[in-house]
């Protein structure tokens, strides 16, 4: 797919246009990877670029003498531990060449940015446009990730729950993953701003400024709600302590309650020839005194309140 813009117009040619830009049109190309060497060829673009680029992964910004080229990985914010796929960007001034896994998604992109300028079509402004739309939907995963965290603190203080080491481990690798997302988008927008090949005029620029900022803020929300997932986290590691040391204690409360029967058990285990083999209500008085210990040691934790 072809875009040439003009005069804040546009008009849209398919992958077999064989033509040239008008003096003063600016240009956008969208191709699959498999074809970056024949686009390569045509615009004289820098094949070992993109597939240095394409190597990378995730977000990363060169820049080099003429011309810029960004690798970007879209995050699907619908499960954060999946990538809609990956995009090149090769920029020169008023060329922008797209190279992706996704032609439909990063098309549709485009075109939804389109429709978003109206009138004011610029090809710097729907560049902005593309990264602007790589968080839009990110709303959606921080209000999913920020309401399972309540939902699990809540269920920790009222319903006691017992195992949630299962969900603390989702929580802390989605955060992961959007932590080194918006990390790496954020030193793309730094080097962005640089504009070292003064592709992008200055109004873009403030535009991707405040990109930047935004992004910022998404960052700092990360940051917080992993803090949040260790809060939890300590909370259930204070729960299992309590519950260990609760039952240690009633473990504690019996050995010590039975720990004198079995001394007389061991006593009068021994081989040795005692006096009190031939009382006639030896047994009951042993009996009855360890059945009154038992109870008076039950009554003292009791008061207590160890037991």
């Amino acid at each position: 797919m072809y875009l040439l813009i003009k005069d804040g117009e546009y008009r849209r040619e398919t992958a077999e246009w064989k033509g040239i830009p008008a003096e003063g049109e600016e240009i956008l190309a969208l191709f699959p990877y498999e074809e970056a060497g024949n686009y390569a060829e045509k615009w004289s673009i820098d094949a070992e670029a993109l597939e240095e680029a394409r190597r990378f992964g995730y977000a990363r910004y060169d820049s080099f003498e003429n011309y810029d080229c960004v690798s970007l990985e879209m995050q699907d914010f619908e499960d954060v531990l999946l990538s809609r796929g990956s995009v090149i960007l090769y920029l020169e001034k008023g060329k922008a060449f797209f190279a992706t896994s996704k032609t439909k998604e990063v098309e549709e992109m485009l075109l939804e940015g389109l429709e978003t300028l109206g009138e004011k079509v610029t090809l710097n402004r729907l560049v902005f446009q593309f990264f602007e739309r790589q968080t839009r939907e990110d709303e959606t995963a921080f209000d999913n990730i920020e309401r399972e965290i309540l939902e699990l603190e809540q269920a920790l203080i009222t319903s006691g729950k017992r195992d949630c080491v299962a969900e603390i481990i989702s929580l802390r690798k989605r955060l992961m993953v959007l932590k080194k997302y918006y990390e790496q988008l954020l030193n793309v927008l730094d080097i962005l701003g640089e504009n070292e090949n003064g592709i992008f005029d200055g109004r873009t620029l403030r535009f991707f400024k405040m990109l930047a900022r935004r992004t910022e803020r998404r960052f700092q929300n990360v940051l917080n709600l992993r803090e949040a997932v260790t809060q939890v986290r300590e909370s259930y590691e204070a729960e299992v302590d309590i519950s260990l040391n609760t039952t240690m204690k009633i473990f504690t409360v019996v050995t010590t309650i039975f720990l004198p029967l079995t001394l007389i058990a061991g006593w009068y285990g021994m081989n040795f020839q005692m006096p009190e083999y031939g009382w006639e209500h030896g047994y009951a008085i042993v009996a009855v005194f360890s059945l009154v210990f038992i109870i008076a040691g039950v009554a003292f934790f009791r008061m207590k309140k160890w037991f």
